[in-house]
């Protein structure tokens, strides 16, 4: 079973941002003479963290889990299906250029 897990760059940098403030906190909590009330105030903040940014992604769509196109269902397709890989197409910028329309932002040469 191939899927493709798409996940925006801001989410990823959530993600770490929330990894290495949480080692910070945990460094605190461990090493430093924190009061219960005060452990408490820093673990809150790091649970609000992570639920504010699963609340984002899920809103914005920022990760998506997709299925190849072309695959059996779960329901039991018994008819063997074509397994085509994922074609992108590709075109060179001069593709899109008309012959004919000199497009450039530099003057001609005379």
């Amino acid at each position: 079973m191939h899927i493709h897990v798409r996940i925006h760059r801001w989410v990823l940098w959530w993600f770490i941002v929330g990894i290495v403030l949480g080692a910070v906190a945990v460094l605190n909590i461990l090493i430093r003479d924190l009061s219960r009330a005060q452990e408490r105030v820093i673990l809150i903040i790091g649970v609000l963290n992570w639920l504010l940014g699963g609340i984002i992604c899920y809103g914005c769509g920022a990760i998506r889990i997709e299925k190849r196109p072309g695959e059996r269902s779960a329901a039991g397709d018994s008819a063997p299906v074509a397994r085509s890989p994922l074609k992108r197409e590709w075109h060179a910028a001069s593709d899109f250029l008309l012959p004919g329309n000199r497009k450039s932002l530099l003057p001609p040469k005379y």
